[in-house]
This record gives C-alpha cells, structure tokens and sequence, in this order.
C-alpha cells in the first residue's frame, strides 16, 4: 500500500540520566510502524572526550523484548525521560528513518507530553509501548 505523503506518527523519545555525573547518558527513539508490524528503535549513548558513541539501530516485534532491552541498556540505578511526539515529516519508510534524523528534527512543536526524573519501570515501558503500537496512522 502506498500513500501520497505521510502520515503523523508517533515517536516516544526515552532518555537516560545518569545521575552519578548528573549528565544524560542515553537516547533512543521508538516507534511502531504498523506496516510492518513491528517496534523500530534509534539510539545512541552520549559521546565524552574520552570515549566516542556510534548510534544503533534495530527492529521488534513484541513489546516484551522491547521492555527487556531497554532494562539491559538503562541502569536501574538512573532516572529516565520520557517525550512523546508526533512527527509529521518522516521518511516513507521506516528504514529510512535514523537517529541523527530524528534528533535533527527533535522539536517542541511535534511534543505531545513530556515526563522526567522517572524510574524506568516495566509496567509503565510496557503500556506506552502498547499505545504506539495502538495509537496510530497508517504509516508506510
């Protein structure tokens, strides 16, 4: 199926704090693209003098794994964000999306809500997951 343009979608920011440096430490970026039936993630650590960052890219299809991950990658020790948005101008396809592209266009006029200094939380990861699979346009 093809669509003259696309569709809003939205995108759940989530970033680490780590609050032994009071510094971020991590990003990602998640959506659902309902095509393909599957959750695509974007993220990258944060870069320091000493110690380069390279972003990473990968596709899901449960939220439960999804959920797994971000546990793994998040210290339970540190304190997350969390920004939903609505990005109108994305790629026409969800390979084509990447972090720097949604960092790039990171803006206050696509944030939905925002919340911060929360701990990350399987019930809380899981049910937003849920919404972005539920909540949607069809995006190609």
């Amino acid at each position: 199926m093809s669509y003259p343009c696309v569709p809003d979608c939205l995108v759940l920011k989530i970033e680490e704090y780590d609050t032994t440096v009071e510094e971020l430490d991590t990003t990602v970026y998640i959506l659902y693209d309902k095509e393909e039936h599957k959750y695509v993630v974007r993220g990258r650590r944060r870069c320091t003098p000493t110690h380069q960052s390279c972003t990473y890219s990968f596709d899901c299809e449960y939220a439960s794994d999804l959920v797994d991950f971000l546990k793994y990658i998040i210290c339970k020790e540190n304190t997350i964000n969390e920004v939903l948005y609505n990005y109108d101008n994305l790629p026409e396809t969800s390979s084509e999306i990447t972090f720097d592209f949604l960092q790039e266009n990171d803006e206050r006029t696509h944030e939905i809500s925002g919340y911060n200094g929360l701990k990350c939380n399987r019930k809380r990861l899981l049910r937003n997951l849920r919404m972005l699979r539920n909540v949607f346009n069809y995006y190609n």
